[in-house]
């Protein structure tokens, strides 16, 4: 049965009111974002049909089609085939659309992106310590294990950002997990990209022989020693991101550059 103030399609009968033509879409996207923020519209919602919302707002198809798409390009909900679209609040692709927009307006430098995913990582190893369970544990070991044997170029890319990832949730800290995934993702991207044209070989070489920096902060990890976790998180840092400075296209790389745009709209869209 549906809940007091919603209808049977889920959407609160006191929020529903008609919008002029001029501005038709973005009303329907904030009362609809409103709604799903403020736990109205709840996780795993359908939202009516595209002729339902039509009618509920009183504007045609396209216009219901068109907050539609710019809902899911916020991460806020998914269409599913066949089945409609249903409320998916995905942290980690809201945060990857805002800090996108903020890296390039910004103009960010690597040097900052650098410096953040390490202020980052070493809050996380922090928090892990004493939050993480045997299977957190258990995953950072497995991540840390897997860029020892990496394959082929997406093996490493999938691997490395797939390690912070792990560390970051082990954490149990949903923001600092969001931004951690979109910084390191971001960064493998960078150094993979600007090394386009070096061989598999060079990248499974590269996987295997940083592997060890990741292999003993997950020993740290698992022996829950905060001093030790530190000491593998700094030879860690100086070791592997800090490598990206090396590199001439990023030396003095700006996310406002214009060649990065393709890069950074493929990683906001999860693609």
């Amino acid at each position: 049965m549906p809940g007091p103030g919603t209808t049977a399609r889920n959407v609160p009968a006191t929020s529903t009111r008609r919008v002029t033509r001029e501005t038709a879409a973005d009303q329907i996207i904030e009362q609809l974002r409103t709604q799903i923020l403020t736990g109205a519209l709840p996780v795993g919602a359908k939202l009516p049909t595209e002729r339902e919302l039509g009618l509920d707002f009183g504007v045609t198809s396209p216009t219901v089609r068109e907050a539609l798409r710019a809902l899911n390009s916020m991460g806020l909900i998914e269409a599913r085939q066949g089945s409609g679209a249903y409320v998916a609040p995905n942290l980690g692709r809201i945060m990857a659309s805002a800090m996108g927009m903020l890296l390039q307006l910004e103009d960010v430098e690597l040097e900052d992106l650098l410096g953040l995913q390490s202020v980052l990582n070493f809050y996380a190893a922090e928090l892990a310590v004493t939050r993480a369970t045997d299977e957190d544990v258990a995953q950072v070991r497995e991540r840390a294990e897997a860029t020892a044997h990496c394959a082929t170029i997406e093996d490493v890319t999938t691997a490395v950002p797939g390690f912070i990832v792990a560390l970051a949730r082990a954490a149990h800290q949903p923001l600092l997990d969001a931004l951690c995934g979109f910084l390191v993702t971001l960064l493998v991207q960078l150094e993979v990209t600007s090394y386009r044209r070096t061989s598999a070989q060079f990248w499974r070489s590269w996987a295997k022989e940083t592997s060890q920096h990741r292999i003993a902060i997950a020993d740290a990890l698992e022996r829950r020693d905060h001093a030790e976790l530190r000491t593998a998180l700094t030879t860690f840092h100086n070791a592997v991101p800090a490598q990206l400075k090396a590199i001439p296209a990023l030396r003095n790389a700006r996310m406002s550059d214009p060649a990065l745009a393709p890069l950074l709209a493929k990683i906001v869209s999860g693609r």
